[in-house]
């Protein structure tokens, strides 16, 4: 997922290898999980036998010292606005869009706090069940690899709960979760009428049948071991109400107008009332009921008096402004403006702990289970998948120049300066990050080395030549001048400051890197292929931006972003967006290996955890040699909340957790 984890707190089984039991336990002592989505984490829970436990029950406040109080409204800055109200994995991929849709949704399964899972001894105990009565897993038979109906290799059975209200007015059944798996693939199979972001994994279902209004039994061609993370991530459990019209009218869900009365269900005549398409509004079964959208402007979601969980929420409305840029956020904050800000990252940290000192807002540093890197235009090398609009760069084809690239950017300058010197810089591969089991030692890390990234490129032939800047940079073998265009999101500080960083240590390598540099919105950034965004539609050279896990612990999250056709035999797994597979998947560089694409098949399709780690390992030594991205640093997400929130706590995943528990003292949010 784009900006945004991973790392689960839980104890690694007994069969795993020693080293990775070791890398685990050095994790576990270091930092904590990171990323967005509501799901378990297959990777363990097709082994939840040999793990065992179970783990109910709900989230504590983050005080007992201050009375819980209803009333109060919330005021939340979030610097990068969502394209559509489907953006956190629907339509787009948009860690911010996540936070801005959760308080709206539940999923079948929900997450504990970061710091409620530290002494977690299963992964039962990492989540809560929310729409599910609990955890599907082989340990207590809901997940089954025989005796499957359809002739399926694997079913999953899901027990719901009986006592849920939609916002609109529907009570939630098996259909909604069938009609969801119908939605996502079923239905229309790879010719969906609406452009949704990923086909990936929601391929592999050939069923779902409801076997009664609190039970769905979801049936799969092949052992599919993620299978937690479909239907989970927010935005991806749809209300049949309105999803049935759609799919019987075959038309695009972003398309087709749907009436809806969400005071129903949420007993708040405060709620939408009206006509929108679905990526304009909100219908979920969250303790916050869509108000309203004002694009440019503000989101609006005010309390669900009908939720099903317990008394709350306590406040009366959350409110999310979406301020220009981070620097805007962040005086907002100190003015008084906004309650809560979002995702400063650490450049703001100095900031922000001398701004704490007033006593007014509180600052929580969360780690990612991602990088900031900077991703490389190789679609030359992707034999035409990355479609006709695609910009094709012939320097970054050349893997020399990607490593001399990686070898002559000082990243632990750029820690030391702008990340306040609070993070690392990690491996040659950073798909590892949050999924140890996937760390192999082998990839190593490249040091800075000018010398050696100078060198690395005389080698290959690449000249300075007076030509280009008076001989400052060096030519091509076409005797073109290598210069690249970088990108990043408008508006973020501690990325344009870097910018001028990367430039000037390119430039001792001899490759130039043009100004103005082509920062846009984040929104454009990471908008889908049938918006045009940069990294999908493969428009730009080198793009720097952080990307994470989108559920816990699950090496799997990185399919859509490094899988291709397998060298032409599975054409309908290629995860290279064009208009060829309808903008399906993230693979925005145009990474095409085969080796790769087969590595992640297997591991889709092995239940032992050691075997599928050792088939991740591969992926994470040949993605070091390869370099289709290069890692800077592990990325920290960085929120700041009022002092007189209460109950707000960490989760890299879905920042804004548990928002039913959140109160202010007094029942005032402001002051």
């Amino acid at each position: 997922m784009q900006e945004g984890v991973r790392l689960s707190r839980i104890a690694p089984p007994e069969d795993w290898p020693a080293h990775g039991r070791r890398a685990w336990e050095t994790r576990m002592r270091s930092v904590s999980i990171r990323h967005r989505a509501l799901g378990l984490a297959a990777v363990a829970t097709l082994i939840a036998a040999a793990c065992g436990g179970g783990g109910g029950g709900g989230t504590s406040s983050s005080s007992a010292t201050v009375a819980a109080a209803k009333g109060g409204t919330l005021t939340i800055g979030s610097w990068q606005e969502q394209t559509s109200t489907l953006a956190c994995q629907t339509l787009d991929s948009m860690q911010h869009a996540c936070a801005q849709e959760a308080p709206m949704f539940d999923g079948l399964f929900d997450l504990r706090s970061n710091d409620e899972t530290t002494a977690a001894k299963t992964i039962a105990d990492y989540y809560v069940p929310a729409l599910a009565t609990e955890v599907p897993t082989t340990s207590n038979g809901d997940v089954k690899t025989s005796g499957c109906p359809h002739g399926g290799a694997m079913c999953v059975t899901y027990k719901l709960r009986g006592d849920v209200t939609w916002h609109d007015g529907s009570t939630f059944t098996s259909h909604d979760v069938c009609s969801t798996f119908q939605f996502f693939w079923l239905k229309f199979k790879d010719k969906n009428p609406t452009a949704i972001l990923s086909t990936s994994g929601w391929d592999k279902v050939i069923a779902c049948d409801e076997t009664s209004k609190t039970q769905a039994v979801v049936t799969f061609k092949e052992v599919y071991a993620p299978y937690l993370t479909l239907g989970t991530v927010i935005g991806e459990l749809l209300p049949a109400k309105e999803l049935d019209q759609i799919l019987n009218a075959g038309t695009d869900l972003a398309k087709t107008p749907v009436t809806v009365d969400l005071t129903v269900g949420s007993k708040n005549p405060d709620a939408f009332k009206g006509t929108a398409t679905l990526d304009k509004i909100f219908i979920g079964t969250g303790p916050f009921v869509f108000q309203s959208y004002t694009p440019t402007q503000s989101m609006v979601e005010v309390r669900n008096n009908n939720y099903w969980h317990h008394s709350g929420p306590y406040l009366d409305k959350i409110t999310y402004k979406f301020p220009a840029d981070v620097s805007s956020m962040l005086n907002s904050v100190k003015a008084g403006e906004l309650d809560m800000g979002l995702d400063y990252r650490l450049g703001f940290i100095n900031d922000l702990n001398t701004e704490a000192k007033n006593g007014k807002i509180k600052v929580q540093v969360v780690p990612d289970s991602g990088a900031e890197h900077i991703d490389l235009n190789i679609c030359g090398n992707a034999k035409g998948l990355c479609g006709p609009g695609a910009k094709i760069n012939p320097y970054l084809e050349d893997k020399s120049i990607r490593k001399a690239i990686l070898t002559g950017i000082n990243r632990d300058q750029i820690v030391s300066s702008l990340a306040a010197g609070l993070t690392t810089v990690p491996d040659d591969s950073w798909f590892y990050l949050g999924n140890e089991y996937a760390r192999d030692p082998k990839a190593g890390h490249t040091k800075y080395d000018v010398t050696a990234a100078n060198k690395l490129l005389d080698d290959a032939g690449y000249k300075k030549d007076p030509k280009c800047d008076g001989g400052a940079t060096r030519a091509f073998k076409d005797g073109t001048c290598i210069n690249l265009d970088l990108a990043t999101t408008a508006g973020n500080k501690v990325r344009e400051n870097a910018e001028p960083l990367v430039q000037a240590d390119l430039a001792a390598i001899g490759i130039h890197v043009n100004t103005p540099y082509k920062n846009v919105k984040s929104g454009k950034l990471f908008g889908s292929f049938s918006d045009g965004g940069v990294l999908y539609t493969h428009t730009f050279d080198m793009a720097m931006y952080t990307n994470t896990d989108s559920t816990p612990a699950e090496a799997d999250t990185y399919f859509t972003e490094y899988h291709a056709d397998c060298g032409g035999t599975c054409p309908s797994e290629n995860q290279i967006p064009s208009a060829a597979n309808h903008g399906q998947g993230q693979n925005g560089t145009g990474y095409n290996n085969p080796q790769v694409d087969s590595l992640f098949d297997q591991a889709r399709k092995v239940v032992d955890l050691s075997k599928r780690a050792s088939l991740y390992r591969q992926i994470d030594l040949i993605l070091a040699q390869d370099l289709p991205d290069l890692p800077l640093y592990q990325q920290q997400t960085v929120n700041t909340y009022t002092t007189k929130l209460q109950g707000f706590k960490r989760n890299d995943i879905i920042w804004m957790m548990h928002p039913e528990d959140w109160y202010c003292t007094g029942g005032v949010c402001q002051g």
